[in-house]
């Protein structure tokens, strides 16, 4: 029977106990999302006592559902002020699981920094006095020395320790590679409760049981025999997710020169394509690569420079847009080390990305100047007052600066998508109660969806709507967004999901258990958001998407706000 684990770290103590009723038949982004609106107050300092912090496996983690092993993490947001909810890859939602754990909730706060340890024996509470302002890189090398290889880790940098609103929360693959729950600043939260790691031991854990493992078995194969036959599948084992960069670009939302510009002149020097001809020429490098033991995908990859020596893993394609083509940026290799130093802070490379343009924007630093923009961002570990700034993120940076053109919605920067062209998910960045976050709806084109018209100035809610709970429904699940995506064009398979579902809980769901799911998610949040203060002003892109029109294509955001009303009735629909 899964277990909720409460750790006190204004006590040191620690209890486990059975999920309540109310917490029952959630997981992943569904149960940190009801923790945190069933326990924190909505007006709550988000780097306050008050506030928690939830790390919650996936109703299917650590069974053989293809790529189940997403990490949910969740608290009030220091950037938006709202609720919030990033997950990662890596190896600690599935050892949790198999230690029968759904969730842990952090709460209070140390009066020491801290390090806790959480095996089949219980919680240990270590002093991490020796791991003060260390890097992620350094923590996890040192980390895994200690406690060996069979541990996964969560942790902050230094962004988290100095509660800077981009922070982000790292945890580790199965071979101790970075993967980021980066959007929202919840590494400010873990570093407001003194907490630099938590190490994830499931040595010695009893296998998990499941309601039914036949039945599991059987719709685990067909959902992944499905998720293979899918062209996109394939393509993002070749070239992971930077296969976007060209096709954003000839749709012309590329971001480009902090969102001025819809197509890069220098797309192709950061495409999947050229990046692959890049690492097929350098030792060392790994063109697939996994980040959580089970997927079956393997779109990650390991980037290394000339010298076969690694730079970062993985180079993905929001940071290539954010950090990239965004600032004017066309070189792999210096987008690969900006990458590679937000890992090792701790910091989102979205919002830190879109800071730097609006920094360029301002005159801080010239346009397309890789090495400079690097620069400014190591000022964040020695806290000068230009670095705090942009370890704030873009919105904090852009006012400061007294810069017109803010790509943020509730104070989150946007991901690397140009609503102006992608109107389904500018719907998505202005509604959603995470903020800007493409990982929520993101409504793209498909040939399988030929009177999808993404331009257009109508029905872009209904879109953006579908996509929002069907988002939440994997988030909860604990699925890898990137193995949902064939599920979309092959809904035939949902069928297969739920079945997955409906063997690992033994409970009985319906076909519309992921609507229901996914809708159930979004209304708490909602909620949490409005009880905090949120109105339908701040459901609003900034201004300059309405008015600036897009180049090449002269668009501009022209979904009517009644319309951006009704994508936010998620319990009336």
């Amino acid at each position: 029977m899964k277990k909720l684990l409460r750790v006190d770290l204004t006590r040191k103590q620690f209890r486990y106990e059975d999920i309540p009723p109310v917490y029952a038949r959630l997981g992943g982004r569904g149960l940190t999302s009801k923790i945190v609106s069933e326990e924190v107050p909505a007006k709550a300092d988000p780097i306050g006592a008050e506030n928690k912090l939830v790390f919650a496996t996936g109703i299917l983690c650590g069974t053989p559902a293809p790529n189940n092993g997403r990490l949910s993490v969740g608290a009030k947001s220091p950037l938006t002020k709202g609720i919030k909810e990033a997950n990662a890859g890596g190896s600690a939602g599935q050892k949790l699981a198999r230690l029968n754990i759904q969730a842990v909730v952090v709460e209070g706060v140390a009066e020491e920094l801290l390090v806790v340890r959480v095996s089949k024996d219980g919680v240990t509470f270590l002093s991490a006095a020796n791991y003060k302002e260390l890097g992620n890189y350094e923590l996890f090398d040192r980390l895994k020395e200690k406690y060996g290889n069979g541990i996964s880790i969560i942790s902050i940098g230094p962004g988290g320790e100095r509660l800077l609103k981009a922070a982000s929360v790292a945890v580790s693959s199965p071979d101790f590679k970075i993967r980021m729950a980066s959007r929202g600043g919840l590494g400010a939260v873990m570093g407001s409760k003194h907490l630099k790691a938590v190490i994830i031991d499931d040595a010695g854990a009893e296998r998990l049981e499941v309601g039914d493992s036949a039945k599991l078995k059987t719709a685990a194969a067909n959902l992944t025999k499905g998720i293979l036959a899918h062209p996109f599948a394939e393509g993002l084992r070749q070239f992971g997710t930077p296969l976007l960069v060209n096709m954003i670009n000839a749709l012309g939302c590329l971001p480009t020169k902090n969102y001025s510009i819809g197509q890069f002149e220098g797309a192709e020097k950061i495409s999947g394509e050229f990046m692959a001809e890049t690492m097929a020429k350098r030792p060392n490098s790994q063109a697939v690569h996994r980040c959580m033991n089970g997927c079956v995908i393997s779109c990650s990859n390991v980037y290394v420079d000339e010298k076969g020596e690694e730079i970062v893993s993985g180079l993905e394609y929001e940071t290539l847009g954010l950090t990239g083509s965004n600032c004017m940026i066309k070189d792999l290799d210096d987008i690969a080390r900006i990458n590679r130093l937000c890992n090792d802070l701790g910091l989102d490379t979205m919002d830190v990305g879109a800071a730097i343009a609006v920094a360029m924007e301002a005159g801080i630093l010239p346009w397309g100047d890789g090495k400079a923009a690097y620069a400014l961002i190591e000022e964040s570990r020695k806290g000068t007052q230009r670095g705090t700034m942009i370890g704030n993120g873009c919105e904090e940076t852009g006012k400061k600066l007294g810069v017109v053109r803010i790509p943020t919605v509730k104070g989150q920067s946007l991901s690397a998508y140009d609503p102006r062209v992608l109107k389904g998910t500018g719907v998505t960045y202005a509604t959603s109660p995470m903020g800007a976050d493409h990982t929520c709806g993101l409504a793209l084109p498909s040939p399988t969806n030929p009177d999808y018209d993404p331009t257009a100035s109508t029905g872009q809610a209904s879109v953006s709507a579908f996509l929002q709970w069907y988002f939440a429904a994997i988030d909860s699940l604990g699925i890898c967004l990137f193995a949902s995506l064939p599920l979309l064009d092959m809904p035939e398979l949902h069928k297969d999901l739920i079945e997955c579902a409906i063997a690992v809980t033994g409970q009985t769901f319906d076909e519309n258990y992921l609507m229901n799911l996914g809708i159930s998610v979004l209304t708490v949040e909602k909620r949490f958001n409005e009880a905090a203060g949120f109105t339908g002003k701040d459901d609003r892109l900034p201004e300059f998407f309405r008015k600036e029109a897009l180049s090449p294509s002269g668009l501009v955001f022209d979904v009517p706000e009644a319309e951006l009303d009704t994508a936010l009735r998620y319990h009336e629909q």
